[in-house]
Order: C-alpha cells, then sequence, then structure tokens
C-alpha cells in the first residue's frame, strides 16, 4: 500500500513546494494622521548627547576601577582594639 500511494505522494509535496505561499495582510497599512510627530534632532545635539554619554561613562568605569570598594562592599574592616580611649569616647582613668 505504501509503495502504491508513494508517487502521488510525492508528487503533491513537489508541487506544493513549487507555489508560492504567500499570506494574505502581511503588512499593515495605516493611513491616520498622528498629532505629534517625530522631529528630527540637530547634528549638534546629537554630538552634545554623545559627548555626555561618553563622559558619564568614563566617569563610571574610572570609579569602577580606582574605587570598586563601593561596587563590591569591601571595606577595610574596623578593630576596635586599635582605637585608642580617647577615640572611643572613654574618659581617663583617675
Amino acid at each position: 500500500m505504501l509503495l502504491s500511494r508513494g508517487p502521488s505522494i510525492l508528487r503533491n509535496i513537489y508541487e506544493l513546494n513549487g507555489r508560492k505561499q504567500t499570506g494574505v495582510n502581511l503588512e499593515q497599512i495605516r493611513k491616520c494622521w498622528a498629532y505629534r510627530t517625530v522631529i528630527e534632532p540637530k547634528r549638534r545635539w546629537k554630538i552634545t548627547a554623545e559627548c555626555i554619554g561618553g563622559i558619564v561613562w568614563w566617569w563610571i568605569f574610572w570609579n569602577a576601577w580606582h574605587d570598586y570598594g563601593h561596587i563590591v562592599g569591601h571595606f577595610p574592616e574596623i578593630h576596635p582594639i586599635e582605637w585608642s580611649d580617647e577615640e572611643l569616647g572613654i574618659p581617663p582613668d583617675d
């Protein structure tokens, strides 16, 4: 039975592959009026924004490299034994 249906199945597959499968209404067409339109920024403002962005990223990376303790949270441990009585606010013994 498989041998008798094989040629017809292959013929149908060949015909389906030969035809282009196109969908209807794939592209939306909008013909409406927009209240607010996007204004293309001037070249000067684009350059200014890029410069400010560069300065911001430089500042972030500079501080991440030189003062990374704020990011990872590794601060020097405080040892109260190393403090003097005056620093701790303990009055002198009389």
